[in-house]
């Protein structure tokens, strides 16, 4: 029992929120464990190559940036955009229209990954010009060509581990797709231990290790689309599927957008770079992007922790629960962002050690440009969070303006600026960057710009409801003065609070069943058409009242009352849905 809640008065522990920390907790180490196994995956190239090759071998890696990114705006862009759309519809109980969504994402991104992995193939040449080597380069073009042959006929693979992932942590299935992640991306850096360093196959070693660490991930996500409790499922679209998936990827973008600006960024800053100061230049630059990878990708990880439950509350207006989130999130990921740049800042030798320039003639340029870039680094966090803040609520707006600041319309631009600077200076560029695009994004918002038409704050009524039936009543009563204020008529503030008295008692008896340390959270809706939707979540054990027997509520002999009450809900409302979420009962009835 939490003392502390229990002597609260009647209106705190009405308005107290029992469920966003538990969810963003069971949601945030699986994400943090899955951002952790990529960062390390996407390390593990730059690691073995830069032992085993060198400068030349990280130069290659850095060449190849922008094809990983191409890959990147897609895969991700589907499987946000995607899973977004799929965590609301089923916050409102449209399972079938949330499993159609599904089908068109996986089938666009199947038709984007295969056609990329073809047209990549044949055009080989031309893209390895294109990303700045040619054959006169010697070593660095094959090491280039060697990575890129795998890279890109492993495409498919990359799309697939992306969009599942995004999908399993939206249907409950957090834990297999952190599992899936980190056992897939720990196997990566093992191979790429066996391939590069033990059997010496270089650059084509390390993407070989890769594509093989992505068929591992989706082998381990595979069961999370089978079985009774997973809405997941395999199958063809159906209807017109593509304009619907289409949006998804529109609306992903808003944030994946980072990835073509990114791409851009690279191809300009290694051509920039090899003018500065060679190969040397470039390895140093590939140094410094998968630092980021181990910085920036925990502020991704916290992210994608709190999407499923802000897509979740934005459908159920839970504005309480959104606000709990969002300073949970911004919390967990500055502590831990904060702690990886503090080592760097202090500890730049460290990396260079690890990737191979300890003692090398890069080593001096590579510490002054990590210490720079871990300044701008906290700065980039931010800009992370409130992006994946405003795509989980389907405001793509303000994260696609604040994505294309920090990506393209002062990154670029100073990157010429920072060019002219010299070697040594040129590394200002992420802190200028970084801060100056929060500042912008922060001033273009004042006065409310980036608000979204909403329902108004006064048509949600929210209560916490104790374990108990005396506080069931309480709320009931509260509720039926709420449905009055609207204009409910007689018949559906009657059935209203039928509806959650009956749902509240089955809940105690058999969810409970005793318990009196348990709580329930109301949130009821009266949109302007005068349809009365009611959110239910509790945190008792797995019971689905839907699914209570009610064929003997119409018999004499043998009269079940809990039975009777959920089976006139069933025929008087006009939708109802039942799912086990984040570890919670969660039930959605309207009428």
């Amino acid at each position: 029992m939490n003392n502390t809640m229990r002597t609260m008065s009647p209106a705190a522990h009405r308005t107290a929120d029992r469920f966003t920390a538990r969810m963003f907790r069971g949601l945030w180490v699986p994400a943090m464990l899955s951002s952790l196994g990529w960062a390390l995956s996407d390390m593990a190239d730059a690691v073995v190559v830069g032992q085993r090759l060198g400068a030349v071998g990280l130069a290659a890696i850095g060449l190849i940036l922008p094809v990983y990114m191409i890959n990147c705006m897609f895969a991700h862009g589907l499987g946000l955009g995607g899973s977004v759309r799929y965590s609301r519809l089923l916050s409102q109980g449209k399972t079938q229209e949330a499993a159609d969504s599904f089908h068109g994402v996986l089938a666009l991104a199947l038709l984007f990954s295969v056609t990329t992995a073809v047209l990549g193939s044949v055009f080989m040449d031309p893209l390895l010009a294109l990303l700045g080597t040619r054959s006169t380069d010697g070593a660095l073009y094959a090491a280039t060509r060697d990575y890129l042959q795998v890279l890109v006929a492993a495409t498919p693979l990359f799309y697939l581990s992306n969009v599942f992932n995004y999908y399993l942590r939206n249907d409950g299935s957090q834990r297999r797709a952190g599992a899936g992640s980190v056992i897939g991306n720990l196997c990566d850096i093992a191979l790429n231990i066996t391939l590069v360093l033990a059997l010496d196959m270089g650059t084509r070693g390390a993407a070989l290790s890769t594509a093989l660490g992505q068929i591992i991930t989706i082998a381990i996500y595979l069961p999370g689309f089978f079985g009774q409790k997973h809405t997941l499922r395999f199958a063809l679209p159906c209807g017109r599927w593509l304009t619907p998936a289409l949006s998804a990827l529109k609306a992903g973008m808003a944030t994946s957008v980072q990835y073509l600006y990114q791409m851009i960024f690279f191809l300009v800053c290694n051509n920039l770079l090899i003018r500065l100061g060679g190969e040397t230049a470039v390895a140093v630059f590939d140094v410094i992007q998968n630092t980021s990878y181990l910085i920036l990708y925990l502020f991704e990880g916290t992210g994608r922790a709190m999407q499923p439950i802000l897509s979740t509350y934005q459908g159920e207006h839970n504005r309480q629960g959104m606000r709990n989130t969002v300073r949970l999130g911004f919390t967990a990921g500055l502590t831990v962002g904060g702690a990886l740049i503090a080592l760097v800042e202090l500890w730049p030798a460290g990396m260079c050690l690890l990737f191979g320039i300890a003692g090398s003639a890069s080593e001096a340029l590579a510490c002054t440009a990590l210490r720079l870039y871990g300044a701008g680094a906290l700065f980039a966090g931010i800009n992370i969070l409130l992006c994946n803040y405003y795509q989980a609520c389907e405001n793509e707006k303000p994260s696609f303006l604040l994505e294309t600041l920090r990506g393209a319309v002062l990154l670029i631009p100073l990157t010429f600026v920072c060019y002219a600077l010299g070697l040594q200076r040129f590394w200002l560029l992420f802190l200028l960057t970084e801060a100056g695009s929060l500042a912008v994004f922060l001033l273009l918002g004042l006065g409310g710009r980036y608000k979204k038409a909403e329902l108004p704050e006064e048509r949600i009524f929210q209560r916490t409801i104790l374990s108990n039936a005396e506080d069931v009543m309480d709320v009931c009563r509260e509720l039926e003065a709420f449905c009055e204020v609207w204009g409910a008529d007689m018949k559906q503030q009657m059935f209203s609070t039928m509806t959650v008295e009956e749902l509240g008692m089955a809940i105690l008896k058999h969810g409970f069943q005793g318990r009196t340390d348990g709580y329930l959270q109301l949130t009821a809706i009266m949109d302007e058409s005068g349809v009365l939707e009611l959110h239910l979540r509790d945190d008792a054990t797995t019971f689905n009242p839907f699914a209570l027997d009610t064929s003997r509520a119409s018999r004499d002999e043998d009269f079940d009352m809990d039975g009777m009450g959920v089976l006139v809900i069933k025929k008087r409302a006009k939708e109802f849905f039942y799912r086990r979420y984040q570890g919670f009962n969660t039930l959605i009835i309207k009428i």
